[in-house]
């Protein structure tokens, strides 16, 4: 069964110096597949090139086919240089051709035009694993295990410490006009208390097809400035304020929920008395389906910092509940206002705008007031874009939701499959396709320490979000006005009706973009800040490469639970959790955030609860083992 040693991780790859177009179409290099960012190490020798029959393939034209081997061994790991001039560079330090270098965990390499990153546990604390994720019997590090040579997290030394490190060279044979043969061996030469050991004559290959640009040392370092711990000593928030804040929230989804109750009842009795118990029923059925399928499409974008299930179902509840009431009122008081000063011979175009605008700005503003107090008050759970756009999906699917049932109890019953039609197979995104707006430029803030953008990207999203709900609400306005005022007459308001989908269905194509973009900087964020955490102990290889990919990811949580049971999938589970939250918050705190209120940072009590998880991991296995 394989072992997993270690990974190389994939932090850039360069146009060649001498592309041509032609060659740029067969060696694209600004978008690499997911599962090739991480290569995982299986073997204590592992070739790398560009031929096929190499155990890591680069696909970089300025690779050679057989460029290097990859050894991990007593002595630690090194590099081998299979090549007579090509780029071999470790942290900076260039590997003759058929020589070796010593490489340590988090060091730098560089081949032709690809920099990778050497992932691997301390020898001091290394603990292999099986690719089931099993382990070899050693116990899992605890927290005070012995650091590596680099004091930052995710980072590897800066260019100017590069000299100051201990390294082990071994030199070169090729150098010194010693080669041996197939059938001479010669003997091996000491080297800074190491044996060196001798290579095999070089491969004969051609050189690689395009040149590689010269690596500067400050373009090497790629890994951004450190992560340093901070511990502070604060008073903490005192229980009778966290109970009264919990008292206060609850009172207020109290309230809110028995007005929304009481408004939708009379809407129900009213649509039972007209039209009968068919026309509730279908008006409390068909406003779950978009709601269902919203809360599954959210369940599918959030794969890697999963939001806990609690906070979703509060943004949903701000949105079905919360959010209802003030806007119905709010949205009566102020369309009796625009009402009375236009006056009736108002044009329509004037009074659907206004109306609409009315809708916009009420409704967008109560529901993003609902992310707004999400970011502010439990800011570390809204990390990033991904995020706004999980929590305004929701926000917007709750309200949504209501105020389908509203449409489908009043109209239903003469306009079923227009309500169909339009609220539910065109229309069952809108209103979360404009809250979304707002919640992916709150996240964004998470994302930028410059302040004006802190400030400016919120307010555009606000002014998107406003400026979609309207113009949608203001056209379906206008519609409605010309079917009434001309009833046989209705190519207008049909045409209107279509159009009304398209700037919606425009934004959520911007969205899908931005959404993908954002797990992608979700992963790298795995990558960056939980290498260290790989040398450390606390993470190991195998899941290190696992939690870059959702979809193995998943896949090895259902093994889990059909080979080791509900319990086991559990802890599996929060134990991914937990190692994706350990990343992201020391990400945010290299993106300005301060320490926290308390003896104890968020980071050790990340690494202590992975430590108590796999323990529970492991002696959950072992009960499943001896009972089978």
């Amino acid at each position: 069964m394989n072992q997993n040693y270690g990974a190389l991780r994939v932090v850039r790859v360069r146009p060649p110096a001498n592309a041509k177009a032609e060659l740029q179409h067969r060696y694209p290099t600004g978008w690499l597949p997911e599962e090739r960012l991480v290569h995982l190490l299986v073997r204590r020798e592992t070739t790398i090139g560009r031929a096929l029959n190499n155990d890591i393939i680069l696909m970089d034209p300025t690779v050679s086919r057989e460029h290097a081997r990859l050894v991990f061994d007593e002595q630690g790991w090194h590099i081998i240089n299979l090549t007579a001039q090509n780029i071999v560079r470790v942290n900076g330090r260039s590997v003759p051709g058929g020589s070796s270098m010593s490489m340590h965990p988090q060091d730098i390499l560089v081949l032709g035009s690809t920099m990778l990153q050497l992932i691997a546990p301390q020898q001091s604390n290394t603990v292999y694993t099986s690719d089931n994720g099993t382990s070899n019997g050693h116990t899992p590090p605890t927290d005070s295990a012995v650091p590596n040579a680099h004091d930052t997290a995710g980072s590897a030394l800066p260019p100017a410490e590069w000299g100051q490190r201990p390294s082990r060279p071994y030199p070169s044979v090729q150098a010194q006009g010693i080669m041996p043969t197939d059938s001479q061996q010669a003997p091996p030469i000491a080297h800074n208390g190491h044996q060196a050991r001798y290579l095999t004559p070089l491969p004969v290959q051609p050189d690689p097809e395009l040149r590689a640009y010269s690596w500067r040392d400050e373009e090497e370092n790629m890994l951004g400035a450190g992560i340093t711990m901070q511990f502070a000593l604060p008073q903490q928030m005192g229980t009778r304020t966290r109970w009264l804040i919990a008292g206060a929230g609850l009172t207020i989804l109290l309230i809110s929920a028995i007005i929304t109750i009481v408004l939708n009842s009379l809407v129900g009795i009213s649509a039972f008395t007209q039209s009968g118990p068919t026309s509730l029923l279908e008006a409390l059925i068909i406003p779950l389906i978009p709601a269902l399928g919203i809360s599954l499409l959210v369940n599918f974008i959030d794969r890697y910092e999963r939001e806990p299930w609690f906070l979703r179902l509060a943004a949903f509840l701000w949105g079905a509940v919360i959010a209802i009431p003030p806007a119905a009122f709010i949205e009566s008081y102020i369309d009796a206002a625009i009402q009375r000063a236009l006056g009736p011979g108002a044009g329509i175009v004037l009074s659907s705008f206004m109306h609409g605008l009315n809708a916009g700005v009420t409704e967008e503003t109560i529901k993003g007031l609902g992310l707004l107090l999400l970011f502010i008050v439990l800011r570390d759970q809204f990390d990033n874009v991904t995020d706004g756009i999980v929590y305004g999906a929701l926000i917007g699917a709750g309200f949504a939701m209501v105020e389908n049932f509203t449409y489908f109890a009043q109209y239903g019953k003469n306009s079923l499959v227009l309500l169909i039609v339009g609220r539910v197979i065109l229309g069952w995104l809108s209103h979360s396709t404009f809250t979304i707006c707002f919640g992916a430029a709150l996240g964004y803030v998470r994302h930028t320490r410059i302040r004006w953008r802190q400030i400016v990207i919120p307010l555009l999203g606000y002014f998107a979000s406003v400026s979609l709900h309207t113009v949608f609400d203001a056209v379906d306005f206008y519609a409605a006005a010309i079917a009434l005022a001309s009833p046989n007459n209705t190519n207008i308001a049909l045409l209107a009706i279509i159009g009304d989908y398209i700037p919606p269905f425009i934004a959520q194509i911007v969205i899908l973009y931005i959404l993908i973009k954002a797990l992608a900087h979700e992963a790298a964020v795995i990558r960056e800040f939980l290498a260290d955490e790989v040398s450390r102990g606390i993470v190991r290889v195998n899941e290190y490469a696992l939690l870059q990919n959702s979809f193995q990811r998943t896949r090895q949580e259902r093994h889990i639970l059909r080979q080791y049971g509900f319990k086991q999938w559990r802890l599996v589970k929060e134990l991914y959790q937990t190692e994706i939250g350990l990343a992201f918050r020391k990400w945010h705190v290299s993106m300005g955030d301060k320490p926290k209120l308390g003896y104890r940072q968020p980071e050790d009590a990340y690494r202590q609860r992975i430590h108590r998880l796999r323990q529970e991991i492991m002696a959950n296995e072992r009960k499943v083992v001896l009972k089978t």
